[in-house]
């Protein structure tokens, strides 16, 4: 009772939880199902728009020009993919070793050449090596202001001089939208966390200077507690900007989503592309 409590209990922004959803093993299958499903959150987008994203990625960084690549928070590869067989040589980084070893065998399937790794992008460790960095679905977001700069760092790093990188980012309309709710209860059968019975808590909040919160924990009947806590932090293109240029990039162009089209100021994310100086 003294842990639920504890846990209960408001954290500091980007506190995190007991686990990293993204790394329980327990909950392995539930990530690698999100990327194929838009309606999960935090899943990928349908293929039709992943299409649309490489097309405008072989369009901003022509394969001639731009040929090494890095997708740094792959998952199971839906993009790596599609740019090899566009003819780039794609590096796959992700922390999930569930995605990375399904995209491995899809690649293997495939017959292509994508060198996929499991490492964590606040650390990996790159020199000068890549014409272009992406950085799409909104997981720049999900960081501290800490660990936001050392990805920007390590990027920085690993670009040759010249190099672009395109991520997205939710915007401070997303913030402003965001529903503040409390809900506790037992999941149907079909839970999507664990096939054990469990009571679940989720929590929605936001905190000041544009920071949310998503909290969920899992009590479990033999004692076993979990709590997962999902942040992101919103932006306007201001204060995106002034982080970008502290880290020696320029913001190029600011895009309604990383598939190019047109910037919407009413939009819950926006997408940029930017230039190592």
């Amino acid at each position: 009772m003294e842990q639920l409590l504890e846990i209960a209990e408001n954290p500091e922004p980007f506190e995190k939880g007991t686990q990293e959803i993204w790394l329980d093993s327990d909950r392995a299958d539930i990530v690698l199902e999100g990327h194929f499903d838009e309606n999960i959150p935090g899943g990928s987008k349908g293929s039709e728009f992943i299409a649309e994203t490489v097309e405008f990625i072989s369009t901003i960084a022509p394969v001639e020009n731009y040929k090494k690549i890095i997708d740094l928070g792959c998952g199971p590869g839906l993009y790596s993919h599609k740019l090899a067989y566009r003819g780039y040589d794609v590096v796959g980084v992700d922390f999930n070793k569930t995605s990375i070893d399904y995209a491995v065998e899809e690649a293997k399937k495939s017959d292509l050449a994508i060198d996929y790794r499991v490492e964590d992008i606040t650390t990996i460790k790159i020199e000068n090596e890549f014409d272009i960095a992406l950085l799409i679905y909104q997981i720049y977001s999900v960081f501290s202001p800490e660990n936001r700069k050392k990805i920007l760092d390590n990027i920085y790093s690993g670009l040759k001089p010249g190099g672009l990188v395109l991520l997205d980012v939710l915007s401070e309309v997303s913030y402003d939208n965001f529903q503040q709710n409390f809900m506790w209860g037992l999941p149907k059968k079909s839970s999507p966390f664990s096939s054990r019975k469990h009571l679940m808590l989720h929590a929605a909040m936001k905190y000041p200077n544009h920071v949310t919160l998503a909290k969920t924990v899992l009590v479990f009947g033999d004692g076993e507690i979990v709590n997962y806590n999902y942040w992101n932090q919103h932006f306007s293109i201001e204060s995106f900007e002034k982080e970008v240029n502290e880290a020696g990039f320029t913001l190029e162009k600011v895009y309604a989503d990383v598939n190019g089209g047109d910037y919407s100021s009413d939009g819950e994310f926006f997408a940029a592309v930017l230039k190592k100086k």
